[in-house]
C-alpha cells in the first residue's frame, strides 16, 4: 500500500464523513438514551470470612492427617462458594423473600469477588430497591451458611449414631459381663480376690512347719495328723488356684469391655462438640450488606465506548460501501455515453426528380 492509496483512502473518509458521523451518532444516542430511560438499579454488598476449616471427622481408629491447615480453609471456603452459587439456596431465597424470578436467573445476577489482598469474599446484589438488594445478599448468606452446615455436618451425624449404637452394644455387653463376674463370686462366696492366694500358702507353709517339728521330736502321730492338714490345704489352693484364673479372666473381660466403652463415650462427646461447632457456623463470619443510598449509574461508560468503536468501524466500511456503488454507477454512465458516441450515424435518402414531383 502506497501513499497515494492512503490518501485515497483518506479522502473517501473525509468526502463520507457524515455517514460515518450519522452511524457514531444514532449508535451512542441509542445507548445513552437506552441508560436514561432504564429504571434505576441498586447494588448492594455483603462480605464473609471463613475463618477456620471443617473440623476432622471423628474416627474410631487414630489416622494421619494429610494438607495444612491453609489447605484446608481454602478448601472449605471454595465448597461454601459452590453451595452460594446453588440453584437450590437461590431458590429457598426466593421463597423466603417472595421474589418473581427464576432459581436461574437470581444465579447468574450473583457477583463474587475474592480480595486476593486478604481472606473476605465479597457477594455484590442488583436491584431494583435498594432495601431489596440488600435483603437478597443477607438472606443468600444466611441461607447458605446453614445449608452448608448442615451438610458438612452430615458426616458426623452419621458417625454419631453408629458410635451411639456402639455404645448401646458395648453397655448390654458390659453388663453381661459384669453379671457374669459377680455369679462367679456369689457361686463360690468369694467378695474379692485380692490376696486369695496368701492365706491357703501361708496355711500350707505353716502346716508342713508344724509337721516336720513333729517328725523332728518323735511326735509322729501328731506328723499323721498333720499330713491331713495339708493335704487338704494343698487340696484349698489348688481350688483356689483354679477360681483365680476363672476371675482374671472374667475380670480382664469386664476391664476390656469397659475401656472400649469409655472410649467411645470420648469419641461420642467429641463428634457432638464438632456436629454443634459445624451447626453453629461460626467458622463463617459475615459482614452484612447495607441498603444502598444512591443508584448506579445508567450510562455504562463502557458499552458507550464499545459502541461507538463498533459503530465507527461500520461507519467506515458503510463510507467505502456507498463510495464504490457511486464510483461504479458513474462508470456504468461513461460506458453508455461511449458507446452513444461511437454508434453510425443514420442513412440519408436521395429523391429523384420524379418522386419529388409525384410528392
Amino acid at each position: 500500500m502506497n501513499v497515494q492509496e492512503l490518501l485515497t483512502y483518506f479522502e473517501i473518509i473525509r468526502k463520507r464523513l457524515w455517514v460515518i458521523g450519522v452511524v457514531v451518532g444514532v449508535t451512542v444516542g441509542a445507548i445513552a438514551l437506552s441508560g436514561f430511560l432504564a429504571r434505576p438499579q441498586y447494588r448492594s454488598t455483603a462480605q464473609f470470612q471463613v475463618t477456620a476449616p471443617l473440623p476432622n471427622e471423628v474416627s474410631l481408629v487414630n489416622e494421619y492427617r494429610v494438607g495444612t491447615s491453609r489447605d484446608e480453609l481454602t478448601f472449605t471456603r471454595n465448597n461454601f462458594l459452590a453451595v452460594l452459587q446453588s440453584e437450590y439456596v437461590a431458590g429457598e431465597v426466593i421463597s423466603k423473600l417472595g421474589l418473581n424470578m427464576d432459581p436461574a436467573d437470581l444465579v447468574e445476577s450473583l457477583i463474587v469477588e475474592i480480595d486476593t489482598a486478604s481472606d473476605f469474599v465479597s457477594l455484590r446484589i442488583v436491584a431494583d430497591d435498594p432495601q431489596q438488594a440488600a435483603d437478597i445478599a443477607n438472606t443468600l448468606l444466611e441461607t447458605a451458611s446453614n445449608y452448608f452446615a448442615t451438610l458438612s455436618a452430615g458426616s458426623f451425624t452419621a458417625n454419631k449414631e453408629v458410635i451411639e449404637q456402639q455404645l448401646e452394644d458395648r453397655r448390654i455387653e458390659w453388663q453381661t459381663a459384669k453379671d457374669a463376674l459377680v455369679k462367679f463370686q456369689v457361686e463360690n462366696k468369694i467378695g474379692s480376690f485380692n490376696g486369695i492366694l496368701d492365706l491357703p500358702e501361708r496355711l500350707l507353709v505353716n502346716a508342713q512347719s508344724a509337721r516336720d517339728e513333729a517328725l523332728a521330736t518323735g511326735r509322729t502321730d501328731v506328723a499323721a495328723k498333720y499330713d491331713l492338714i495339708i493335704a487338704r490345704h494343698e487340696a484349698t489352693l489348688q481350688k483356689r488356684v483354679q477360681l483365680n484364673a476363672e476371675y482374671e479372666v472374667l475380670q480382664a473381660e469386664v476391664n476390656r469391655i469397659g475401656e472400649t466403652y469409655k472410649v467411645l463415650l470420648a469419641k461420642q462427646a467429641e463428634v457432638e462438640l464438632k456436629e454443634q461447632e459445624i451447626l453453629s457456623a461460626r467458622f463463617i463470619r459475615i459482614i452484612p450488606a447495607q441498603a444502598p443510598q444512591s443508584p448506579l449509574s445508567n450510562l455504562d461508560v463502557r458499552l458507550l465506548l464499545i459502541g461507538a468503536l463498533a459503530s465507527l468501524v461500520v461507519g467506515i466500511v458503510l463510507a467505502f460501501i456507498l463510495e464504490g456503488v457511486e464510483m461504479s454507477r458513474k462508470a456504468h454512465k461513461s460506458v453508455a455515453k461511449e458507446v452513444s458516441a461511437e454508434a453510425p450515424a443514420p442513412p440519408v435518402t436521395l429523391q429523384t426528380s420524379w418522386e419529388a414531383g409525384k410528392d
